[in-house]
Parts: structure tokens; sequence; C-alpha cells
């Protein structure tokens, strides 16, 4: 982002105003249209399927009120008190039915055949003791079949209490060797009276009813349209005949699609995505699943799509194009202004702008005509102006005088204690002098870490023979960072505040510690006390001043937030003064600044450059 900051306002006016134009145009239409062609492709995904739902539970109905129809064929055999005893009657493997029973049983399935119209393709008699009557297509009636009880669907009678089992399409092969294609109703059979089980009928159906209802839904080519049982067995299929619509492995992988209640879904099959309706039958328990891939479904609106980016991308670029030219010539006149601005840079003071329009730019540009005569007019002042320069350079060695007066004071001084053989006097007095003559004398802007250190050693020594035994003074320091560029003056007033509130409103001993140390890139030297400490609230509102105050007039100057804005003014917001403190558990000031070594040989320059610095 800094990067960026930087490339953007190197850019000239006109470029800036045209990619401000073109972020403000293409990005809200952008977003706009990716949001209205989400919710219409929302939309429309829910509408389709909404339809193919209710196409699909109209088509179950129809069914339904079919199968109810066949259902009532089912229970033809209670109208038949003889048929009812030929089943619960005991009969051996190969016994002859007498011409009675062949009687009623053919009068009974003629009956199931005219009332079933022509779909019905067999009907078969269970009985419980052996007697079975089983007629198939192009087929004599078999009287020695037995019911095998291994069969899947019989397991469903268990509980359902004489209601019928709805068997999925399964191969009915006739005596003749012919298969033919059937779904099968059975029903279990119960006595009246002992509710005993008698046997079971199976009528066997043609699926060809079920096609027609199938053949009335219109379907696209890459849809599908699948009836199955609730184990995922398919009873009938209609596709589309596309290559997405090929069939499904419904007892594998597909028998997700019809798992879950009645409603719509998406699932992903064979790496496809597909829009699923579900309807299950009330009556027959197979639930109707209608598949729609997604592909399939979007591609009209992926063509609208592409139709809305085509012509968005043409409308944008005459936009933008025309934008262009208007920004070059908005911006032509301050191009100009600024060619002349270069030329007064270079000493020409006769450049004059052509201020014809009374907008902000002739405004500017009469302003600039006005700037350029008044510099020639005060080009005399110039000479002035260095002789006061002068002056105050003259009065700068004249203000020498005062801190050498000092040094040679406090040198007489040390001169007479070592003859009186006072060394409180002595130390005393040389530690004053060097603290002078590095906070006077000195006019460097970087300085060692030891230097700053080795001042602070003579300031502390004056302080202990002041408190004497009250001050306990620890310094640490690394030694490899003592090179390493600082800023003077910076820690004494941290050692200062520490004594002023730590050990002036303390009562007893005061212990400070000074540590340099090293967290990554960056230099952190810290003053720790065990002084009274801070609330709070009061250290809170001491961190809103050194971050919002921008003055240093006042009694603050050279304090905490001196201290602060020197250390952001020369290197930057991320650096400056931490301040920690907790009641009557003391309170730390830790200055963070950059980790560089210092530059000696700059250092050098600049003080041969003011000899009178030394």
């Amino acid at each position: 982002m800094k990067a960026f900051g930087i490339w953007f306002r190197s850019l000239e006016l006109a470029r800036k105003l045209i990619l401000i134009n073109a972020v403000f145009i293409v990005l809200p239409l952008g977003l706009m249209g990716g949001f209205a062609f989400a919710r219409f492709s929302e939309t429309t995904e829910a509408k389709v399927g909404e339809s193919q739902l209710q196409a699909i539970k109209q088509m179950t109905l129809n069914i339904d009120t079919y199968m109810n129809e066949l259902n009532r064929l089912t229970v033809m055999p209670y109208q038949y008190p003889k048929v009812t005893a030929f089943l619960e009657s005991k009969r051996t493997p190969g016994q002859p039915l007498t011409l009675e029973e062949i009687s009623e049983l053919n009068n009974f399935v003629t009956q199931v055949f005219l009332n079933g119209r022509v779909d019905i393709l067999g009907v078969s008699l269970y009985g419980r003791d052996g007697a079975s009557y089983v007629v198939l297509p192009e087929s004599q009636y078999v009287t020695t079949y037995k019911l095998d009880e291994s069969v899947a669907w019989l397991d469903r009678f268990e509980g359902h209490y004489g209601e019928p089992v709805f068997v999925p399409t399964h191969d009915v092969r006739s005596t003749g060797g012919i298969v033919y294609q059937a779904f099968s109703i059975a029903r279990e059979l119960r006595s009246f009276d002992s509710g005993r089980t008698l046997g079971h009928i199976v009528i066997d159906v043609d699926p060809k009813f079920i096609r027609e209802i199938l053949s009335k839904v219109k379907l696209d080519a890459e849809e599908s349209l699948y009836i199955a049982d609730d184990e995922g067995k398919l009873v009938i299929r209609k596709g589309g005949g596309g290559a997405a619509a090929a069939p499904l492995d419904l007892a594998g992988a597909g028998a997700s699609l019809v798992a879950g209640g009645d409603g719509l879904s998406q699932v992903e099959e064979r790496g496809r995505g597909l829009l699923v309706s579900r309807f299950k039958s009330e009556v027959t328990g197979w639930t109707t699943v209608g598949v729609v891939p997604l592909a399939s479904l979007m591609k009209d609106v992926d063509t609208l799509r592409t139709f809305l980016i085509l012509f968005g991308t043409v409308c944008v670029g005459l936009a933008l194009l025309l934008y262009v030219f208007i920004a070059y010539r908005v911006t032509q006149p301050l191009r100009k202004l600024s060619r002349l601005m270069r030329g007064v840079e270079r000493g020409d003071l006769s450049q004059r702008f052509p201020a014809e329009g009374r907008d902000e730019v002739g405004a500017l540009g009469q302003s600039f005509n006005e700037m350029t005569a008044k510099l020639s007019e005060l080009g005399y002042l110039l000479y002035e102006t260095e002789i006061r320069e002068k002056d105050a350079q003259i009065a700068a060695l004249q203000s020498k005088i005062n801190p050498h007066f000092l040094y040679n004071t406090l040198g007489s001084i040390s001169m007479y204690a070592e003859i009186e053989g006072n060394r409180e006097i002595i130390t005393m007095a040389n530690s004053l002098s060097r603290l002078l003559r590095y906070s006077l004398s000195g006019r460097k802007e970087r300085v060692t870490l030891g230097d700053e250190l080795d001042h602070v050693r003579g300031y502390m020594s004056i302080q202990q023979m002041r408190y004497e035994e009250r001050i306990k003074f620890t310094l640490e320091a690394d030694p490899a960072l003592l090179g390493c560029e600082v800023i003077p003056l910076l820690v004494q007033p941290l050692v200062e505040n520490a004594i002023n509130h730590a050990i002036d409103k303390g009562a007893g001993e005061g212990r400070i510690v000074l540590s340099a140390a090293a967290e990554g890139q960056t230099l952190v030297i810290a003053v720790a006390d065990d002084g009274i400490g801070m609330t709070g609230e009061a250290l809170e509102a001491l961190r809103e001043h050194l971050r919002h105050t921008r003055e240093l007039g006042g009694s603050s100057g050279n304090g905490l937030l001196g201290v602060h804005r020197r250390l952001v003014l020369h290197y930057g917001e991320e650096y400056g003064l931490q301040l920690e403190s907790m009641p009557y558990r003391g309170f730390r000031a830790a200055l963070r600044l950059p980790l560089l070594p210092l530059d000696t040989g700059k250092e050098e320059d600049s003080d041969a450059e003011h000899p009178d610095r030394r």
C-alpha cells in the first residue's frame, strides 16, 4: 500500500483523474452487475426448480390415481369365498385341480383382467399351505408354483397388516421363455374370522401406462426423470437423450438423489452439479425424481451474462475514452502553469500566465503573475537578509563566551577543592563541567549510546551525592550496543523524571534501573523506578497527552513530551516513548528507536565544518 501511495502521488493530475474515474465507474458497475446477475441466477434456478417440482407432483398424483385402481383389484379374492377357500386348503406338490376349482379360479382371473383392462400381464395366487394358481402372459396356468420364501418383497408385509406392497420393475418370464418387463402389486390375504394369513396375491402390470404419463412431461435434452422405490431401485426412467442424462446408478452413488425429503436440492454426481426435485407418493411409497444439470439450466443465463459483459465493456470503454479527452483538456492550463513555475525556479522572473478564464485555474494563474512581479520587487532584500544572517552568526559566536566562562570557573573550583582535599567538591565540579560541556558545547545531531550513557552517569554521580544513600542507581547495557546511534540528551530527562516523582515524593530509599537492549531492529532504552507509580486513569491521560500534543512550550518542553516529540519527528510515528505503571508498583519509561550504527565519518565532517563546537 505504501508503494502504491508513492506511485499514485507521482502520477500526473490528468492520469490521477482518469484512474479515479475508472475505479469509481468500473468498480460500482461491476459489483452491481455481479450482484444483479447472482440474484437473477438464483431466482431463475428457484423458478425452474419450483416449476419442475409442481410438474412432478401432478404426475405423481396421476400415477397414484392409477395405482389406486389397481390396488382395488388385489382385494377381489375376498369377494370370492371359493378362491379364499382354495388358498386356505392344503395341497401337495403336483396335486391336480378339480374342474370346479379350475372354473372358479378362471372366472376370478378373468374378472381381474377385465377390470384391469389391457394393463394386466399376469395374476398369481399363492397359498400358505401349497395351493397356488399362476397365470403368466402367453402361458398356461401353473398350479405347482410355490412362492419362494426368500423373495425380498415378502419382508415388506411385516407390519403392513394386509396393506399392498408395490414392487419395482422386474423381469417376468413366461413358460415359453419370453421375458416381459413389469411392476407388481402384492397383498397379503388374511382370514376375516381368525386373522390368519391365507396367502398372497400378486398382480403383474405392464409399465406402459406409467410411460404414457411420463411422456406427457416435456424434457430438455439434458434433463432426466426417475421413479425409484425407497431402496433406490429404479422403477422407470425417462431421459432427454443428452449426454448429461445418462442413467444414474440409483443403487450406488445416485441413491443420494432419492434420499431426503420432498423438495429441491443441489447435489454433485460424477463431477456435475445437478438440481434435483423429489416428491414421494403416499400410495406406492415410490419417489419421483427430476434431475436437471445446472450447466444446462444456466445456459441461457450464461449467454445473457456474456452479452451484458460485452455490452458493458464497450460502454465503459467509450466513456473512459471520452473522459481521457476531457481530463487532458481540463488539466492543460495546469500543465502550462507547471512549466512556467519551472522557469521561475531557474531564475526567469519574466514568465507570465495567460489567465483567460475566471475559474480556479484562472485565479491561480493570476496569483502566479502577481507572485513573479513581487519576486522581482523583493530581489533587493536578499543583500539585507545576508547581512542579518552574518550578524546572527556573530551573536552565536559571542554566546560561546558564557559556556567557556562556566567551564573555566568550574575548573578553578575543582583546583581549589583539590588544594583543600575535598574530594566530594572535586567530583561534583568535574561531573558538572562534563554535563555542561556535553549539553552546551555539543552541536551534534547524533551521538553514540555510550556517550549518552556516560552523560547520565555523570548526572547521577551528582544526584547521588545530593541524595546520599536514598538513591540506588543501576545501569544494564549490552556492550555491543554502545556504538549505536541515538539523539543526544534523551535519557537524562527520563532519569530526572524518575528522581522528581519517585525519590522526592517517596519515603526511604529509591531504586532506579537504566537498561538498554535490542528487540529485533529496535533499540529499547528503559528507565524504571520503584516509586509510588500512577493510577490507570492518570497513566492513560499522560499517554493521550503524548499522542496528541504537538506544542513543546511551557514547562513540559524539556520533559517526557519533549523526548517523545523528538523521537517521533526524527524517526516517525512507529517510534517514541512508551509508559508503564501501576499504583505503588513503580514507573517505567521506555525509548524505542531504530537500531542503527553511528556514521562516525559523517559526524566528524559535521564537526570539521563548525570547529567552534569543540
